[in-house]
């Protein structure tokens, strides 16, 4: 869908330097890739005399008479050199001087190569002479059919012409003469290799033959020969004035692959089974014959009718290799010039086999015009191919012969004709006609063509034009008559259109075509203005305004079917030709400077700004014509006024009038009009205009041009998209806002986004992507979208409101709106055609041509997000259903407005009953705006989010809301809109809500089915249920759909109703065999004991328990009571339903105890030991076995032995002793076993009195005071030395465990601090990787499965506990085993162990490999996750925890109270050297850390990066480690002391 555009035309014109002699035409135009900055002053020297130019040359042109002219970047001449006095002052034998008008001396080639020589080889000549092996630089070499080889330095001459005097020719040499003439040469593209094509001696010819020997020789940049062979012999050309403006049929011509690998060579060979033929030979570099031209039949026949055109060769990449001018009939020197034969360009492949071709379409004006093909060439990309031809009159010889250049481009395996040049005289600038001499595209943009013309009545004036293309990449036009997506593609004459929104019809076939006079080389579609009047159907109205190859323009109007437009969908009907405009006799209002007449074709970017109900007013860009030694480095603007009137007819009259014609301040890029015409009143009349250094400027209607507020872009962009009000809220409204809501545009502000030719895309100043084929702005969806290139490339939407607001200064975080709105992946190649306006879909063009509809979430997720805002539900609905997209989007997008309204809109718009099913169904729990990003623009007219779900979920809110709106809409018979409803309309989505809900509610649902059962819908049959019925049974079965149909049969057997669930099963895929039983069975029991059952069954035991319980109302007998009770007792402690048997049974005082103590003996069971304690004795008489068994379990020794007194129980000396080692014996923490030991004490004393054990469990819990007073107390001295000599013991221990932690946390706090620095650099990597780390060098390790043993190890693990067992065994030991307990360990996998051992397992035999492994597996990494979780329990175990500090501090202070002062400040030494060590070894680490920490932002930020500081999740909790402060009590004793 891509059409070709003419970008810019530079004229140039140059006088031949010696206007005595016939100046020939242009052969070759070199640029000079050397060119220097600086300015020279040159005089140039020698038999020419010219006015030199100041600075260095930008430009070489050779004439074919042997003229090098060199000139600088304003056509000014540096330099002349005479090709033919260069060869004669290197022939000092031959006197004669060699005429420029010699027909057989004619120049035909001229091509450059870089000479590089290294500085130690240069030969010191002062840059006077030429010397092939001493000069570096550009070096272009001259052919002549005489066999003349010229080098021309360019450099060198320069150099020489700087200092003036000296002869320029001086900086040439001719390299040789062949003396049977060249019949062609041309450098490799590489600028290595030059390939020459001469004839052998007439000696060594064949006698009575034509042909002539040809020898193919290849030269190095020394100009030595480095290979030659001889080819069959063929015919010869004649070189003369006549045979000069066309190829002679049996010239000899060469082409070299892109790659200079390989060389093919055309040849008109001389005897092919006695007749002569022409064939395609390729030869490799070093001439070994690589394939020769064939038919692909397989047949070996040679490919017929090939002309002497000089073949081409495609570049790399493209699918097509040689290209050789074929006709359809053979063509000879005479029948060359009788008639119009068609032709075509054959493409060969490497093998030489013909593979496909392009057909070159003849568009001559008149049908006695004749077309013959003179040269055809690749651009550097391999999309263009350009066809020179001249156009000869067959009837009228005086009418002059022109010349055209047409371009093609491949698509889809069809070749189109996207643009052509013509130069006759009705068409070209200049009063006569040219021939195109030269033809060339640039080799370093594919897309500048150089074009040299030949006029045979132009004097000594030698003239060329530059021409610049660009692709666009969719001529697709939203406002037309018949279309809202109208795709315009141009092939030659025929303009073919497609209605993308009716019809995607793939290239190149097409929906309909217009016929034009001439072929088409622009396209100017009518934009939508601001309050413009809408077209009536079939109103006849001009939309396109097409520019001809002719010179002429074609108004094409819709609403009229024309003769020239032909369709192939019904409803379509493509705009037809309404007129055609010539332009060479206008009116011109402009003043005296401007033109009289314009030509169509040096008319570019015609841009329709403003327009009437019968008029336009159009813009365009012409460049000026070319003067003598001077091209303009400016272009010029026209306005112009078109008016037509219809007629009766079809006819149209036209009248054109130029009302401004304008001069830029530089070359002009391109002109289009703003995007928002249709929404800004200020677009209208205006247009956006990019110069060729990327300023941007404003035309307003009548010749006033501004500077844009948008600001330059960075570079030139070719494509570029301009919005006039970029604030505007309405832009993206249906129809056009009204005057008193439009704010003057003077505040408004520009917003111009741009491609650049190396697909950058760019926005102002600010770089949006550096690699984007394509882009569109679509102001109904509020998106700019451009699709990326790259390997994975996307389509992004960015949204215009944040594009506009984008600021490239702020935060890297919100660089992320260049990443857009849902971007998508699409196929490598893709570009954007179009975007539907009025639909959430656009088209895509895949790099093979064909295209693809898609509809990206980026455009659809908007769209509906808009419809449900308006209340539009159906369309909403419609397009996330077939998007696939989340419905619950209808109620997450504002949940407060759809129970208020939407839910209701939603009832009455949806008309089909499955789709209001579909949407209930599809509810879930949650908010879908976390996968569907609500844009700004939509949530502007959102209020403010609400929490409405605070007393139930969502789903079972929406649904009671959903089900209460049909319930009355069937009650009122008829919905809120007025539609007319039944009763019953609304079953199925009813029965959804109720299964829906969490949990379901089925029971109300088969309650719904019954009650809708007596509706005159339900027919009942003679004799049977009515629950049977089809009606019902189709209920039943939608609801199964929703919910299982076993729930379904247990909820309506949990009814007890005993026909509805027959009438469920009916259906289902129960066994009857099964269900009819048991529903008879039921059916026969008493009520009571039937639900009793079916409860059971339902495992509803509460419910069963009641029913069971009322079928005993009417026993009578005690045994029947008796065993009634039995079995309510057995059926409470099965299900443990004892708080409803308390319940149930309140008023029966023996059996409410027998379930008391059951309740507690579950309790007990349970290991619930202290409720079951208080069960026990609530029970009325109390319990007293149970209590006592409950209270020794739970460890409350003072209730057991309440329980033993009350139950005249006595215990003796050793049964006390037991319970006391039974209560010391508690796992727990240092306090916990410290209490446990004062209570068995407490036992000890008082109830056996047995002091010494006593005291020693007092020293076991380090409770030094509590034993001192009790050793007292019983007048116990050998007692009160034990407390003091035991507490010497645990501090000296102290003190060296004290003294351990010290040193180890030294230690461990170095590999710390190294091992925190490894553990964040691995975290920095893994969020610049945007990767989960999963292995142990860099992993995040989570601190929660060590924080809850840490306690643990701070106070169980160290020297600390070990020596307090030294005192008390049972300390050590218990502390042992309470650790141990809150171990985690458990078998996964297989084990081994608990499988039988035979011959199909190994069990035991690798024992020795498994242990290693395992050994191996359990090693760490130095500096990983599993050394720094080891560091952090042992930095946290060197920091004594709150309760070893309290027992230090009753130590210290019982020492002293002891007299114990040395052992006591001893301890009070070592624990404030940790304490001092701990807070220095801290606040170290942390100093340095900090200042790093600032060194690396420092340096960061002077580099200009951005400091983000990392921090490990365990370093919080290592920094806040200190040795917890003595009590001041203590402190302050210590104080006085020391």
């Amino acid at each position: 869908m891509k059409n070709l555009a003419l970008q810019a035309e530079v004229c140039h014109a140059l006088p031949h330097p010696n206007s005595s002699d016939e100046p020939g035409h242009i052969v070759a135009v070199i640029g000079n890739t050397t060119s220097a900055d600086h300015v020279v002053d040159i005089n140039v020297g020698g038999g020419d005399v010219v006015h030199g130019s100041k600075r260095p040359p930008v430009a070489f042109v050779v004439t074919s008479r042997g003229k090098m002219i060199a000139l600088d970047e304003n056509d000014q001449m540096v330099w002349v050199v005479d090709l033919e006095k260069v060869v004669l002052d290197s022939n000092d034998e031959n006197d004669d001087a060699i005429s420029d008008a010699s027909p057989d001396n004619q120049w035909f080639y001229a091509g450059s190569f870089m000479q590089e020589v290294p500085p130690n080889e240069l030969d010191d000549n002062d840059g006077m002479g030429m010397d092939l092996n001493a000069q570096a630089g550009l070096h272009i070499t001259c052919l002549s059919h005489a066999g003349h080889v010229v080098s021309v330095s360019t450099d060198t001459t320069t150099s020489i012409a700087m200092k003036g005097g000296a002869s320029c020719e001086e900086g040439s040499e001719c390299i040789g003469s062949f003396e049977n003439g060249l019949e062609c040469g041309e450098w490799s593209p590489d600028g290595e290799i030059l390939a020459l094509i001469t004839f052998a001696d007439e000696e060594e010819q064949e006698e009575g033959s034509d042909g002539k020997i040809p020898i193919l020789m290849t030269m190095n940049t020394q100009y030595e020969i480095l290979s030659e062979i001889r080819l069959d012999p063929c015919l010869s050309a004649e070189h003369t004035a006549e045979h000069e403006s066309f190829n002679d049929p049996n010239a000899i011509s060469m082409c070299w692959r892109p790659d200079s690998s390989s060389l093919a060579v055309s040849t008109m060979d001389a005897s092919v089974n006695n007749k002569p033929l022409r064939r395609v030979r390729t030869f490799s570099t070093t001439l070994q014959l690589i394939s020769l031209s064939k038919e692909e039949d397989g047949s070996g026949r040679d490919v017929p009718n090939l002309l002497s055109t000089p073949p081409t060769w495609a570049p790399a990449g493209c699918s097509h290799n040689v290209g050789v001018v074929q006709s359809s009939r053979p063509l000879t020197l005479k029948s060359a010039k009788a008639k119009q034969v068609s032709m075509q360009i054959a493409f060969m492949e490497p093998n030489g086999l013909r593979h496909r071709e392009c057909k070159i379409q003849n568009t001559c004006v008149e049908k006695e015009e004749r077309e013959e093909v003179t040269g055809v060439s690749f651009n550097l990309e391999g999309d263009l191919l350009s066809v020179t031809s001249m156009v000869i009159s067959l009837t009228d010889q005086s009418v002059a012969p022109y010349g055209k250049v047409q371009l093609y481009h491949r698509s889809n395996y069809h070749w189109y004709l996207k643009s052509e040049l013509r130069y006759d005289a009705n068409n070209d600038q200049s009063s006569s006609s040219a021939l195109v001499s030269v033809a060339s595209f640039s080799a370093d943009d594919p897309y500048k063509l150089t074009i040299a013309l030949k006029r045979k009545n132009a004097g000594d004036i030698l003239e060329w034009r530059e021409y610049c293309f660009r692709w666009d990449s969719s001529n697709v036009f939203s406002h037309c008559q018949h279309s809202t997506a109208l795709a315009l593609s141009v092939d030659g004459k025929k303009l073919n259109f497609t209605p993308l929104d009716k019809a995607m019809v793939p290239p190149p076939m097409y929906a309909g075509h217009v016929e034009l006079p001439a072929p088409a080389v622009g396209i100017t579609s009518k934009p939508s203005f601001y309050h413009e009047s809408p077209s009536g159907e079939g109103e006849r109205k001009i939309e396109f305004i097409i520019t001809m190859s002719s010179g002429k323009l074609a108004l094409l109007q819709s609403g009229s079917k024309g003769k020239s437009g032909n369709t192939t969908i019904c409803g379509f009907e493509p705009p037809s030709l309404a007129a055609t405009i010539d332009l060479q006799s206008i009116n011109c209002l402009a003043g005296e400077c401007g033109p009289k007449s314009l030509q169509a074709t040096c008319l570019r970017d015609l841009t329709i700004i403003d327009l009437d109900d019968n008029s336009y007013t159009v813009i365009a860009l012409c460049s000026p014509q070319a003067t003598q030694n001077h091209h303009q480095s400016f272009d010029n603007l026209v306005e112009m006024k078109i008016l037509w009137t219809h007629s009766q007819t079809e006819q149209v009259d036209v009248e054109v009038t130029i009302t401004e014609f304008l001069q830029l301040e530089s070359r002009a890029l391109r002109i289009v009009n703003w995007s928002d015409t249709a929404y800004a009143p200020g677009a209208r009349g205006s247009a956006l205009i990019e110069l060729n250094d990327g300023m941007l400027v404003e035309y307003i209607q009548g010749g006033v041009i501004e500077t844009c507020e948008a600001g330059p872009l960075l570079e030139a962009c070719p494509s570029i998209a301009g919005i006039f009000d970029a604030h505007s809220n309405e832009i993206s409204a249906s129809a056009p806002i009204d005057d008193h809501e439009v704010c003057h545009d003077v505040h408004s502000q520009r917003l111009v986004v741009g491609l650049s030719s190396r697909y950058r895309l760019y926005c102002g100043e600010r770089l949006l992507s550096s690699a984007s084929s394509s882009f569109e702005v679509s102001l109904s969806h509020r998106f700019m979208t451009h699709v990326t290139i790259g390997s994975r490339p996307h389509l992004h939407f960015l949204p215009i409101e944040s594009l506009r607001d984008f600021d490239p200064f702020t935060e890297s975080d919100n660089h992320a709106v260049l990443d857009g709105y849902e971007p998508r992946l699409v196929e490598r190649g893709a570009r954007l055609v179009s975007i539907f306006p009025s639909r959430p879909s656009l088209v895509l063009q895949m790099a093979r041509g064909n295209l693809e509809g898609i509809s990206p979430r980026g455009l659809v997720l908007p769209y509906v997000m808009t419809k449900i805002q308006t209340g539009d539900l159906h369309e909403a609905f419609d397009i996330m259903r077939r998007q696939r997209v989340d419905l619950n989007l209808i109620v997450d997008l504002d949940p407060s407005n759809f129970l208020s309204c939407v839910a209701d809109q939603l009832i009455c718009q949806i008309e089909k009953i499955d789709n209001i099913n579909l949407f209930i169904s599809s509810l879930i729990d949650g908010d879908s705006t976390f996968k569907y990003p609500v844009p700004s623009w939509i949530r502007q007219g959102i209020p403010a989010a609400t929490n409405i779900y605070v007393e139930d979920s969502k789903v079972n809110i929406v649904c009671r809301k959903m089900r209460e709106l049909m319930l009355a809409a069937e009650k009122d018979g008829m919905t809120s809109s007025g539609k007319i409803v039944e009763k019953g309309h609304f079953l199925l989505p009813i029965l959804s809500t109720f299964a829906k809900e969490s949990p379901p509610k089925v029971e109300e649902a088969l309650s719904l089915i019954k009650d809708s059962a007596t509706s005159a819908k339900a027919k009942q049959s003679e004799g049977k249920s009515i629950l049977t019925s089809d009606y019902v049974q189709s209920s039943i079965q939608y609801l199964a759909f929703l919910a299982d149909y076993e729930l379904i049969f247990n909820t309506a057997l949990g009814m007890y109703d005993f026909d509805l669930a027959k009438a469920v099963a009916r259906h289902s895929q129960m066994d009857p065999k099964v269900y009819l039983p048991m529903l008879k069975r039921l059916r026969e029991l008493p009520t009571s004991l039937a639900c009793f059952d079916v409860d059971v069954k339902l495992k509803r035991f509460e419910s069963a328990l009641r029913h069971l319980v009322a079928s005993g109302i009417y026993i009578e007998t005690d045994d029947e009571k008796a065993n009634h009770q039995n079995k309510c007792m057995v059926f409470i402690e099965k299900h443990s339903l004892h708080k409803l048997g308390l319940e149930l049974f309140q008023n029966d005082a023996g059996f409410y105890r027998s379930i008391m103590v059951s309740l507690g003996e579950r309790l007990l069971a349970e290991r619930n030991s202290e409720e079951a304690l208080t069960i026990f004795l609530l029970a009325n008489p109390k319990f007293l076995d149970g209590g006592k068994r409950a209270a020794r379990a739970c460890g409350d020794w003072k209730t057991f032995l309440s329980c033993c007194a009350e139950d005249n129980h006595s215990l003796s000396a050793e049964q006390v002793t037991n319970l006391a080692e039974m209560i010391c014996s508690k796992f727990g923490n240092m306090k916990d076993q410290s209490d446990a030991f004062e209570s068995a004490a407490r036992v000890l004393q008082d109830y056996c009195q047995d002091i010494g054990y006593s005291v020693d469990m007092l020293i076991s819990g380090h409770l030094w005071s509590e034993g001192r007073r009790v050793a007292h107390l019983y007048n116990r001295p050998d007692l009160v030395k034990k407390c003091v000599d035991a507490s010497v013991t645990y501090a000296q221990s102290c003190i060296d465990d004290l003294v351990d932690r010290a040193s180890t946390f030294e230690k461990t706090i170095t590999r710390y601090t190294e091992v925190i620095e490894l553990r964040r650099h691995a975290i920095k990597e893994a969020e610049e990787a945007g990767a989960e780390i999963h292995d142990d060098s860099a992993s995040m390790f989570s601190m929660a499965s060590t924080v809850s043993n840490t306690s643990l190890s701070s106070s169980a693990s160290g020297r600390s506990m070990r020596s307090v067992g030294s005192v008390g065994t049972v300390a050590s030991v218990s502390t042992v085993i309470s650790v141990g307990a809150t171990s985690t360990f458990s078998f996964t996998g297989d084990v081994d162990t608990m499988k039988h051992k035979s011959k199909f397992n190994k069990i035991g035999r690798d024992k020795k490999n498994k242990q290693k492994k395992a050994r191996n597996s359990r090693r760490r990494k130095p500096g990983g996750e599993e050394e720094l979780t080891e560091l952090v329990d042992t930095l946290t175990h060197g920091c004594p925890d709150e309760y070893y500090v309290a027992v230090i501090s009753s130590t210290l202070t019982f020492l002293l109270q002891s007299g114990k002062r040395s052992v006591a400040e001893l301890l009070l030494n070592s624990y404030t050297n940790i304490e001092a060590v701990v807070l220095k070894s801290q606040t170290e680490r942390l100093d340095k850390d900090r200042k790093k920490q600032e060194e690396i932002e420092k340096s960061t930020r002077k580099e200009g990066g951005i400091f983000h500081f990392v921090q490990h999740p365990c370093e919080k909790d290592v920094d806040a480690l200190r040795c917890k402060p003595l009590p001041e009590t203590v402190t302050k004793i210590f104080s006085f002391l020391l």
